[in-house]
């Protein structure tokens, strides 16, 4: 195994793409979380990747999930419900702290919400933080930081638009306007986009799945072979989607910035089914639906964010915010979406906001305290005939940090926090188990609320060497309450725990960069991750017990590496390589393996522009190697292993147009984001973009 760690190294590169371009706009920079200006941040002791708009562009990314899904360390993948999900270093969407701005961003009942709903038009980059994050993150951060910045404007005036089609009536349109004048700031974006749904692989195999059916009772099971999907366009596939924001800001002279930034997001969209197996089960509970829908998926909210110097040592940062989401799920009987047989609801609201006070004593040394503190409200009902389940919890934490860099190219960071979780609602409708009456309703109970407390610490430092050479080490100390679904989820009698412990994670990075000349830079990080109090959702498979338990404990070592070379004017090749060595270590283990890590993953790019004519062409490709999906013995599966390519040519016509083509998996090459989720064949996209 350790050979294998470190055979593949001159394989490797960074993700970024270098060099700033002239875009017009600027990132909004009271969303970044820490502040100290013209200081080194915390970022720069843990494992970073940076996703910037130009990125974004040349891999022609729409949504997050797409952008995210070619940073190194960073698996996608899409399955039930049709929502994108992430993962790093094996850790889940759930364990990872989501921000946007600074601000957290989730649904309240799964840790989670769907990246593909955030379209990437009004993104400036996209941080993602690995292993020590700071403190002032707040709590859940176990996993690391995904901080999504946006876009304001510069001192000139920016309009830009673009529109693209592809196939199956699919078209997309943006548009983006920001503008300062004097004190006074705006940013807006519009997005919509539509498509009738999109095409499997041409070597996707048509095969036979398991219909389960309880409808009529949940104990007079039948079971039935069926086919839930033929090939073609993929079943059930179609969607619409908008988003809308607007920031609005005053910056009445370089100490003071004060903004408010509206959002609202909305997203229609089916739910293709399982391809392997379906369960269709007796009322309220109607799980993994054999047909179902998504008539809206929305979310709106307002956020303030202020930053206040009050003298030359000290200064203020605060953040308000108010966001609100909502989701339906349509099941129905047959796949003519005819028949509904069940209509279930969330309601969820999130309002909080955080402070941070950072205080440099002497030139040498930055103090930052920080305090955050959100509630969180959930509502949830399986099916109109029933009242709403009722769920509220709040989340809290103080973090303090000191960052110094007493001798001369040497940072020091280090950082504690005291993190706390308290629920203190819970409803859950109680239904008839009664033959004749199966599924009545007979009222309410309150079910246990449990209060939780961390202490999570981080320390870490970075030396810079007059080559540029940058060399850095962290450890932390991270955790993950656990999410309403685990406390409280009820689909059997064995599902959910409410005594459940937080997850923790010890992390350990070591790292290095160093230019090369003008030609080439190099980046390699060695990351070690020891889970404790894991969260399965799966349970024991030796007792049979499935209902989520705590485990101990998971280890997972690795590493990143990466190259980008000039090799000659206007050519930039890169490629990264990470390497996930998972292994469970609880008592009750069925397998060493753990499932949803690939062992191996590569990114590959290259762009070059022609000269003259200054078309630019985008190159890009990824492999994944194999994946456990299943680990319990004598049923082990796994997702194959597979290659995918894209492209992308981009023609400027004068200094304010440009046409463009791209090709997503373009040798059409089958494979499955998960156990019964082939993801999507060959698509091609044409466009046009104009700025002024």
């Amino acid at each position: 195994m350790i050979a294998s760690l470190f055979i593949p190294i001159f394989l490797t590169v960074p993700f970024a793409y270098s060099g700033a371009s002239d875009s017009g706009f600027q990132p909004f920079d009271l969303g970044e979380v820490v502040v100290s200006a013209d200081r080194e941040r915390e970022k720069n002791i843990a494992i970073t990747n940076e996703i910037t708009a130009d990125d974004i562009k040349a891999t022609n990314s729409h949504t997050v999930a797409e952008a995210l899904s070619r940073a190194p360390g960073v698996r996608v993948t899409t399955g039930a419900k049709n929502q994108a999900t992430v993962s790093i270093h094996g850790f889940d969407q759930s364990q990872i702290l989501f921000m946007i701005d600074g601000v957290p961003y989730y649904e309240t009942k799964f840790g989670i919400l769907d990246l593909n709903s955030i379209s990437t038009d009004n993104i400036a980059r996209i941080e993602i933080i690995k292993g020590a994050p700071s403190v002032l993150y707040g709590a859940n951060t176990m996993g690391g930081v995904v901080n999504i910045i946006t876009k304001k404007p510069t001192e000139k005036p920016f309009t830009s638009a673009s529109f693209e089609v592809s196939g199956n009536d699919t078209y997309r349109a943006s548009a983006s306007h920001g503008m300062k004048v004097g004190m006074f700031h705006y940013w807006l974006n519009y997005m919509y986009e539509k498509s009738g749904g999109w095409d499997l692989s041409d070597d996707y195999p048509v095969k036979e799945g398991t219909l389960t059916d309880f409808h009529e009772f949940p104990y007079n099971k039948t079971t039935s072979a069926k086919v839930f999907e033929d090939g073609g366009k993929r079943y059930n596939s179609d969607y619409e989607t908008q988003n809308l924001s607007g920031r609005f800001g005053i910056e009445p002279n370089k100490d003071s910035q004060y903004y408010m930034t509206l959002f609202y997001r909305t997203k229609e969209k089916g739910v293709p089914s399982n391809t392997e197996g379906n369960q269709v089960w007796a009322r309220p509970v109607f799980s993994q639906f054999y047909a179902s829908y998504i008539p809206d998926y929305d979310e709106w909210g307002v956020d303030l964010d202020g930053r206040q110097r009050l003298s030359d040592k000290l200064v203020l940062k605060g953040k308000l915010f108010y966001h609100r989401h909502k989701d339906s799920l349509y099941a129905y009987e047959d796949p003519s979406l005819d028949d509904v047989l069940a209509k279930s609801h969330y309601k969820d609201y999130l309002a909080g906001g955080s402070l941070i006070v950072d205080f440099q004593p002497v030139s040498w040394d930055s103090v930052r305290l920080g305090l955050s503190y959100r509630g969180d409200s959930h509502k949830e009902v399986a099916d109109e005939y029933l009242p709403y389940e009722k769920y509220r919890s709040y989340t809290g934490s103080i973090g303090l940090e000191n960052e110094f860099t007493l001798i001369k190219n040497l940072t020091v960071v280090a950082g504690l926090s005291y993190d706390w979780y308290e629920v203190t609602e819970a409803k859950r409708n109680v239904t008839s188990t009664e033959t004749a009456t199966y599924g009545d309703y007979l009222g309410q109970e309150d079910l246990y609320q449990p209060n939780d407390d961390d202490i999570n610490y981080m320390i870490g430092a970075n030396y810079l060497f007059s080559d540029n050479t940058k060399i850095y080490a962290s450890a932390a100390r991270k955790s993950r309450f656990p999410t309403l679904r685990s406390l409280y989820n009820k689909l059997d009698a064995n599902w959910g725990d409410p005594h459940l412990k937080s997850e923790k994670s010890n992390n350990y990075t070591i790292g290095a960069s160093r230019p090369f000349g003008s030609f080439m830079r190099a980046d390699f990080a060695l990351f070690w991750h020891d889970i404790k109090d894991k969260i399965s959702s799966t349970g024991s498979a030796k007792t049979g017990d499935y209902h989520p338990i705590n485990i101990d404990g998971v280890r997972t070592i690795g590493y990143e590496a990466g190259v980008e070379l000039y090799p000659v004017d206007k050519l930039i090749l890169r490629a990264d390589y990470t390497y996930t060595y998972a292994k469970d270590r609880s008592e009750d283990r069925v397998s060493d393996d753990v499932t949803g890590i690939p062992r191996r993953a590569f990114n590959l790019s290259a762009q070059y522009t022609l000269p003259s004519v200054n078309t630019k062409m985008d190159f890009n490709g990824s492999y994944v190697s194999h994946v456990w999906t299943n680990v319990t013995p004598g049923q082990e599966d796994s997702l194959d292993s597979y290659w995918l390519w894209n492209a992308k040519v981009t023609q400027p016509m004068g200094k304010h147009v440009e046409f463009y083509v791209a090709a997503n998996n373009l040798f059409d090459n089958y494979y499955e984001w998960g156990d019964g989720y082939p993801a999507q064949g060959r698509s091609f996209w044409s466009g046009v973009s104009v700025k002024f």
